[in-house]
């Protein structure tokens, strides 16, 4: 177990509890909201209560134990103390601490951390990444946007509702006869700008927008074939879309070999299905490195377009949200009386956070908070 995980702190029951043991208790379930507590006696012969879980049980823990303590007391020194320690002005701190809505504390805090750069990697993980960009045919010393199509597995049950949707709106009535069990890849270009956004000289000729697209996708081989089928080519990769947008889209460089981080899905890799050599450390690895990669080009594209009922799509909107400019409530600003003004900066902004250029192609519209 590496100290620069546990920072320094011993596993638990070390001699009598293996990882697969923690991992059997955290599936243990105590009733909603409850977390699984154990006691058990470490190798020098101390006991220990060790509290196990894993992410499927904290979000409940949460909604029933600690949710309604979110807007409980505000303004609250303590909020605006916990604030601060994530990087807040003195300003921002205090619009933290008087906030109401869970929805917009949520926001508030994601924009804190993305200020504060909170997603940092270890020197390797970010030196293997960095690396890995450098395979990457797309520009990215140029303004780029992105497309996320997740399919597979989460559209089989999950999502599979709002699959139906989708179908339904194009006409199609005989859900156990759909054009195909996924959205198709022209639903997200779908959301692009439309004629109306096209440029014009003065001689009032339409002029055309090159636009690099990055696309991120379990499903490289069939979205590939979607791109052959539109119309308007002007080469394999680049088509003319609504009159004046020119695409250029790009793939990920092992796209050939596309994979989900579990292997073909939640479950892990298909019987048969194994990588060459096995799912070993190393290739487990390399899937998480060309995640992240992807992770951190689709974060930072000019535009985003995706959806949110895959944990991606939420996970990258979470790294798009940003703190309002200019800053709700001016530091140093005050009134009269010596307070700041906050009614009259909250009319002026409307809202204390901005989530980047970022276009749902399908689904629900509304991002579920965190832990939701």
């Amino acid at each position: 177990h590496p100290s620069w995980l546990s920072h320094g702190c011993e596993v638990p029951c070390s001699g009598t509890h293996s990882y697969r043991d923690w991992r059997n208790l955290s599936k243990v379930y105590k009733g909603f909201g409850e977390l699984n507590e154990i006691t058990c006696t470490n190798p020098d012969g101390t006991e220990v209560n060790v509290i196990v879980s894993g992410g499927n049980r904290l979000r409940p823990y949460f909604r029933k134990h600690l949710e309604s303590s979110m807007t409980l007391g505000h303004p609250s020194l303590a909020a605006e103390k916990w604030a601060t320690n994530l990087g807040a002005t003195p300003g921002e701190a205090e619009v933290f601490s008087d906030l109401q809505g869970t929805r917009e504390i949520w926001d508030y805090v994601l924009g804190l951390m993305n200020k504060a750069g909170f997603l940092r990697f270890r020197p390797w993980i970010a030196r293997d990444v960095e690396l890995f960009l450098k395979t990457f045919e797309l520009p990215m010393g140029e303004c780029y946007d992105a497309i996320h199509v997740r399919r597979g597995d989460k559209l089989v049950e999950e999502a599979r509702e709002d699959v139906v949707k989708y179908w339904l709106s194009q006409g199609h009535t005989d859900e156990d006869n759909l054009p195909s069990d996924y959205v198709p890849f022209a639903a997200y270009l779908s959301k692009w700008d439309g004629p109306d956004a096209c440029p014009v000289d003065d001689n009032g000729e339409v002029q055309v927008v090159k636009r690099n697209v990055y696309i991120a996708t379990d499903d490289p081989i069939v979205v590939h074939e979607e791109i052959a089928a539109l119309p308007n080519h002007i080469s394999p990769n680049t088509i003319l879309w609504n009159d004046c947008h020119e695409l250029t889209f790009y793939f990920n460089p092992t796209d050939d070999s596309a994979f989900h981080l579990n292997g073909d899905g939640e479950g892990g890799f298909e019987e048969g299905h194994e990588i060459e050599g096995g799912d070993t450390c190393f290739s487990r690895y390399h899937r998480n490195i060309v995640s992240i990669a992807d992770m951190m080009i689709l974060s930072k594209a000019r535009t985003f377009i995706g959806e949110y009922n895959s944990n991606w799509g939420r996970m990258i909107r979470t790294m798009r949200v940003r703190l309002s400019e200019p800053v709700s409530r001016h530091d140093g600003a005050t009134d009269g009386d010596g307070s700041i003004a906050m009614e009259r900066n909250m009319q002026e902004v409307g809202s204390f956070t901005r989530t980047l250029d970022t276009r749902v192609a399908w689904g629900p519209v509304k991002v579920r908070a965190p832990g939701y």
